[in-house]
């Protein structure tokens, strides 16, 4: 997918290559303190955070597929979890064969995305993925615009749109692959 240009609804310029991912470097909480207070209030690692001692955050990905072909399109988001959930991914996180031991975990969407309705703290599972691979985060709550693309799928078009927008978008984002 990354190799397919599209001309961009946005800027009018022709793209080379349609971004497969995008990512959001923190949870919204974390972003939002200033430098001190990130110093002095918060750990943080490249897939776990911890606020005040008292709010839990791990990263994953949420994935779209896209119509007609084995890709897709991939969120690296952040979850809060229960600090309970929290010890125990952090406990297996380096256990081969974790995926098969642990059960999916509760969690809530630790990220606002403004190109769709509200999704921070939306209901979500947790699947715990193979050493090496972020978790995966499914959508509870069905009927959110973003659940609805999840379930079934994008067209390279609606993914090109998409990109086309985070791509001139002032925000957290980063375009590299998780």
């Amino acid at each position: 997918m990354a190799d397919a240009s599209f001309v961009c609804n946005v800027c009018g310029q022709t793209h080379d290559g349609i971004p497969p991912s995008f990512a959001a470097d923190f949870p919204d909480m974390y972003a939002g303190l200033s430098e001190s207070d990130r110093g002095s209030r918060a750990l943080i690692g490249s897939d776990q955070c911890i606020i005040d001692e008292h709010w839990f955050f791990i990263r994953g990905c949420l994935e779209i597929p896209i119509f007609d072909s084995d890709d897709v399109f991939l969120w690296g988001l952040w979850a809060s979890v229960k600090e309970e959930a929290f010890n125990e991914i952090s406990a297996a996180w380096e256990e081969e064969g974790r995926e098969s031991r642990l059960a999916p975990f509760k969690g809530r969407l630790a990220n606002s995305l403004s190109v769709y309705t509200e999704t921070l703290n939306l209901k979500l599972r947790i699947v715990i993925q193979p050493v090496g691979t972020r978790p995966l985060f499914i959508l509870e709550e069905e009927q959110h615009p973003l659940a609805v693309a999840q379930q079934r799928g994008m067209s390279r078009s609606d993914v090109a749109e998409l990109s086309a927008k985070l791509l001139h978008m002032q925000g957290p984002w980063s375009k590299s692959p998780q």
